[in-house]
């Protein structure tokens, strides 16, 4: 799903951003040799990806449809929309959505630089319940995606993110949702709320997948609110001990 919030205008000039991992979050953060050795980030979560997704490919198939023929007569343009973003180990990742927004809208603005923007009302529709980001299911049985994991990156913003934490959140795939896409730092920039994304890497596992999946579906309907770390249930995270330090990237 979409982080909430939204746009105009052009993409904001790039502006020194400071985004702390407090000492609440202190605890979360494992280093990402930990995380990758996890069993359940490797098959078990490959396995569980291409089975699950090919059984919502085949539901979404008539429903992207739908909702292409709807945003092509609605905004009259084609009704799909790439962006290159940053996928596994820093590779181009080619980003497919239904377009929501007027052709005239900048490819790459942010979510600072589109709130202005005139959405009609079946794109706005769309885009409240998240359907224009169904496409990206058929990116999970290639290994391009997976069902949850870090959201990919615009290349700009990546660029803006602290080396450090750039490199440990593109070392897994990128997914259609996770703790951040959920997660009440999701008003604002990813770079800006490192926290959600650490923790993912630090305790991933396939209950947590399974219980981020189960939020997901419950904020997207209406029926749930974003998410705190402290949400997170003791019987959904990583067994390995935390490690204690704390860390603020500095973002330039």
């Amino acid at each position: 799903p979409r982080p909430r919030g939204g746009a105009v205008g052009g993409v904001a000039p790039p502006r020194p951003v400071t985004a702390p991992v407090g000492h609440r979050e202190r605890e979360y953060q494992r280093s990402t040799e930990q995380a990758s050795r996890h069993p359940d980030l490797t098959v078990g979560k490959r396995l569980f990806d291409l089975v699950v997704s090919l059984l919502l490919c085949v539901v979404a198939v008539p429903v992207v449809a739908v909702v292409a023929l709807g945003a092509a007569a609605s905004l009259r343009c084609w009704p799909f929309f790439v962006q290159e973003r940053v996928g596994t180990s820093g590779r181009p990742l080619r980003f497919v959505k239904v377009r929501t927004l007027p052709a005239a809208t900048p490819r790459y603005a942010d979510k600072y630089g589109l709130s202005d923007v005139a959405i009609p009302p079946f794109p706005a529709l769309l885009r409240r319940w998240h359907l224009d980001e169904l496409p990206q299911l058929f990116l999970v049985p290639f290994g391009r995606l997976s069902l949850v994991g870090p959201r990919p990156e615009m290349p700009h913003l990546h660029a803006r993110m602290a080396r450090r934490f750039a490199e440990t959140r593109t070392s897994v795939r990128p997914g259609c949702t996770g703790l951040w896409q959920i997660g009440a730092g999701a008003e604002r920039l990813i770079l800006e709320t490192p926290q959600y994304d650490l923790f993912y890497l630090a305790h991933g596992n396939l209950r947590l997948d399974l219980w981020i999946l189960w939020r997901t579906v419950l904020l997207f309907s209406g029926l749930g609110r974003p998410v705190e770390l402290g949400d997170v249930p003791r019987w959904a995270r990583g067994r390995t001990p935390p490690q204690q330090r704390s860390t603020r990237f500095e973002v330039a």
